[in-house]
């Protein structure tokens, strides 16, 4: 099973870039990414349908939130690093992204980009997504630190039967969150930011990240 990109209805401004085709609490791959399709539909009566619809809505949230209110809902386009079926991590542990891949997604990504030659920001969801993006050159300018920080460690790689993702450095975020980088090959500006289900923010993630959220909306000027 593979996951589908939800697609804009009018000319797409921003590309919004998630991770989990096997969602972390479960094996299920999402039949359109990050359950972005349940924003448009009625809210539905099924307990298990309206939690996929809550989820969608905190995700238009996010974006709304990190835009600065400055696009439309039908102007995002969404999609995952990896839209196809991995093997499930262990409980309580995120699902490995293996090189390959990554390599497959960030292909799709520049596919999209040509297709949609509108788009002027990408919105990196996730570190393990920002670690691929930048590990294999989409980004113009490289961390280095954060790329050595967020690495997968080793424990989570030789798990043979269920490898996931554990970084070297469980706070490679913030060295990041709050930058603008240029993407290498497309004039379109990349900025990383939390998960798509982190918002609304936390308090820790409040005091950790939010004046690194005010400078990202500070910049928005689409």
């Amino acid at each position: 099973m593979k996951s589908k990109d939800l697609k804009p209805t009018l000319p797409a401004k921003v590309l919004v870039i998630g991770e989990d085709s096997n969602l972390q609490w479960s094996d299920t791959v999402t039949k359109v990414a990050m359950f972005a399709d349940y924003f448009f539909k009625e809210f539905p009566e099924d307990h298990g349908e309206r939690s996929r619809n809550v989820e969608s809505q905190d995700l238009f949230r996010h974006i709304a939130y990190v835009t600065n209110n400055k696009i439309k809902n039908t102007e995002i386009y969404i999609t995952n690093l990896c839209n196809e079926y991995l093997t499930p991590a262990p409980k309580g542990k995120r699902v490995l992204i293996p090189e390959e891949q990554a390599i497959k997604g960030i292909q799709h990504i520049e596919k999209i980009l040509q297709e949609n030659p509108t788009i002027v920001y990408i919105l990196v969801m996730s570190l393990q997504s920002n670690y691929w993006l930048q590990k294999l050159g989409f980004y113009g300018e490289n961390n280095e630190k954060f790329i050595y920080d967020a690495q997968p460690r080793k424990k989570g790689l030789e798990n043979r039967d269920s490898p996931f993702y554990q970084p070297v450095v469980g706070k490679s975020f913030r060295n990041i969150i709050g930058n603008i980088y240029n993407a290498k090959d497309n004039s379109v500006k990349v900025i990383p930011i939390l998960d798509h289900n982190s918002f609304p923010l936390s308090d820790r993630d409040y005091k950790l990240f939010g004046e690194a959220y005010d400078k990202i909306r500070d910049n928005f000027t689409i």
